[in-house]
């Protein structure tokens, strides 16, 4: 780029005949109508555009739109790549109903800056022409053009054009420059063939660099193409930047293969899609509202296309009113995101709404579930002030996020992508896990999973306690997620965690360990042998427990078993008393001729009243026995 080249582009807007083009050319001394009708012999930019050299030295691009119905498709071509406008209204005719049609499509494309300018204040008087100054205020007053700089000018005298140059430099200076990061995107406006040079492509460059010798691509095709050789404003140039007008030489295509439409793109940053998410405007102005699956006229880039409306939370969005949608092009297209559209009744071609792309190739959803995220989401992205806060938006609708459609569906650029995902994941926001293929992860799906793992690893051990855990088929079923090297590192991080323990090829939770059967039941014959051998004199669980070295988890598992078979019960001070003594002392008893007491039980037992006590207290709570005052009587023989 040469250094009086500046990439900005100033648009005209206003009624057919109220002089944009004789402003054009008193300020550029190009005249466009004959660019228009010149047949080109080399590579220049598009008809319609000429350069504005500056007092400053600096040389923009400033587009001409004769035609109204040609306005509509160019200023939503060039939305992106249109900076400021010029609106322009004639003195003597005033405010025409085109010019405030084409104000409202400029509001809805996000234009931001721009100057009113008065022409042909040669044919009215003063008060006349302070009459169209008020017409003027009263129509700009609420829009981007409030307070703006209002010019009088005469095209046909030259009066008042050196105020609107200096106008328009200051306008241009103190504008913030065009973000020249993330991939290459221009629509393409013109393409032709250039005997010895090949097909050449014109437009705005709307995001992102383009130097010599780039891979590119056509999209929405997909055709695969390099950069031969580049030029801005007719000169030759290594490198061009959003914001420029361009012409582009590239290799690798016929012309037949490309149209009016398409987007000349950096390689394989941008996708084909049916389906784009986005932000709808209703216009005030507008007679009628815009209806769920209204069949409309998309415009967008320099894509002139036909497309439902699909509507998410409503049946119909009233004038001046927004809401967030789909649009769901009859024919494949590639959009920017952020790039602005406009919507317009099939026939009558009228313009009725507009907006901004929020994900340039959505998703329809298939559930109520994946509506309400869908708008949640959508309503999150609309109002997102930055690359940020939009992959963040993107990464907790998604849950899982791999790194190229982060990219393909952000627009931003990798190096960017990866500050932004280191940045979250020192906060805990996210993981990383890298496959094959670079994927994010979010905290809350990764904490949805954990959950969905630990509750069927805690239903698993219930129900195959003998099993050391699942292997990581099984993981993969339950998640839900097919790519089993995924799995596996989503696995590391809960390893990490320690909740989870990989015991050989098994996943388990840390706090189970495997049942082994015949460990149990040996250790079982053991308890029966100790309390056998204890006879009367029962041992506490504890004494149990630590007579044969086991721990109380597996103590309290065979307690649970033996008391499920109605061999065990637990009396007194946690005393184990076995069935067997149990049917043993019923049947001494049974045995006794007169009174029982508690001296006689303890020596028929040969035991103590430590734990006669607690028997016979057991057996009157069962009904065996009852207790009065010291004797107790057998109730049951």
């Amino acid at each position: 780029m040469t250094n009086r080249e500046y990439p900005f582009v100033l648009g005209t807007a206003g009624h057919i005949d109220h002089g944009k083009t004789a402003i054009v050319r008193a300020l550029s001394g190009v005249d466009c109508d004959r660019l228009l009708e010149e047949k080109k012999r080399g590579m220049t930019i598009e008809l319609g555009f000429a350069p504005l050299d500056l007092p400053s030295g600096k040389t923009i691009s400033i587009i001409d739109v004769p035609g109204h119905e040609k306005f509509i498709r160019q200023m939503v071509a060039g939305a992106s790549g249109i900076d400021a406008v010029m609106l322009v209204i004639a003195a003597d005719d005033g405010v025409m109903p085109q010019t405030r049609e084409h104000l409202e499509i400029l509001t809805l494309l996000g234009i931001q800056n721009g100057i009113a300018v008065i022409n042909k204040i040669d044919l009215v008087d003063e008060e006349m022409l302070e009459l169209a100054k008020d017409e003027i205020y009263s129509l700009t007053a609420d829009t981007f053009l409030e307070g703006k700089p209002l010019i009088p000018v005469s095209a046909l005298t030259g009066r008042g054009i050196p105020d609107l140059l200096s106008e328009i430099e200051g306008m241009v200076l103190s504008a913030k420059q065009r973000d020249r990061n993330g991939a290459f995107f221009m629509p393409v406006d013109r393409a032709f063939h250039i005997s010895g040079f090949g097909t050449v492509l014109t437009g705005t460059a709307m995001k992102g660099s383009v130097s010599e010798g780039d891979d590119v691509q056509i999209m929405p095709a997909g055709l695969a193409s390099k950069v031969r050789s580049l030029q801005v404003h007719g000169e030759n140039v290594e490198a061009a930047y959003a914001g420029q007008r361009v012409a582009i030489n590239i290799s690798g295509t016929s012309l037949d293969k490309v149209k009016r439409g398409d987007a000349l793109t950096a390689a394989e940053s941008f996708l084909a899609t049916g389906c784009v998410d986005v932000q709808v405007k209703v216009l005030s102005s507008s007679s009628e509202p815009v209806e769920h699956w209204q069949r409309l006229r998309l415009h967008v880039g320099t894509t002139d296309t036909i497309a439902r409306i699909s509507l998410l939370d409503r049946e119909r969005i009233l004038p001046g009113e927004s809401a967030p949608a789909q649009l769901l092009p009859e024919e494949e297209i590639t959009v920017s995101h952020d790039a602005h559209f406009i919507l317009r009744t099939y026939s009558p071609l009228r313009t009725i709404a507009g907006g901004r792309v929020l994900l340039p190739a959505g998703e329809r959803p298939k559930s109520k579930i994946s509506k309400a995220s869908l708008i949640s989401f959508l309503n999150k992205v609309s109002e997102s002030e930055n690359e940020k806060d939009r992959f963040v938006s993107l990464l907790d609708y998604k849950g899982i996020l791999k790194a190229r459609e982060a990219f393909l569906l952000l627009g931003t650029d990798k190096s960017r992508l990866e500050s932004i995902v280191s940045s979250l994941e020192a906060k805990g926001r996210m993981a990383t896990i890298k496959t094959g293929e670079t994927t994010y992860i979010s905290s809350e799906k990764t904490s949805f999973l954990k959950g969905v793992l630990g509750s069927e690893l805690k239903r698993f051990h219930g129900e195959h306690p003998e099993r050391k855990g699942i292997e990581i088929e099984e993981v993969s079923k339950c998640l839900m997620i097919n790519d089993i090297r995924f799995v596996k590192e989503l696995l590391r991080i809960f390893l990490r965690d320690r909740w989870l323990v990989l015991d050989g090829d098994r996943y388990r939770l840390s706090d189970f360990e495997p049942f082994d059967e015949a460990k149990f039941f040996s250790e079982v014959s053991k308890l029966r042998e100790l309390a056998s051998t204890a006879g009367y004199a029962m041992h506490s669980v504890e004494e149990a427990r630590s007579a044969l070295g086991i721990s109380e988890k597996e103590m309290t598992r065979m307690i649970a078993y033996l008391k499920e078979r109605k061999d065990l019960s637990i009396i007194g001070e946690g005393y184990l008393l076995f069935s067997t003594i149990e049917e043993d002392l019923r049947k001494k008893l049974a045995g006794i001729d007169g009174e029982i007491t508690l001296a006689g039980v303890r020596d028929i037992t040969n035991s103590s009243r430590k734990y006669i006590l607690p028997l016979l207290e057991y057996f009157d709570s069962k009904g065996i026995t009852r207790r009065v005052g010291d004797k107790r009587l057998l109730l049951k023989r």
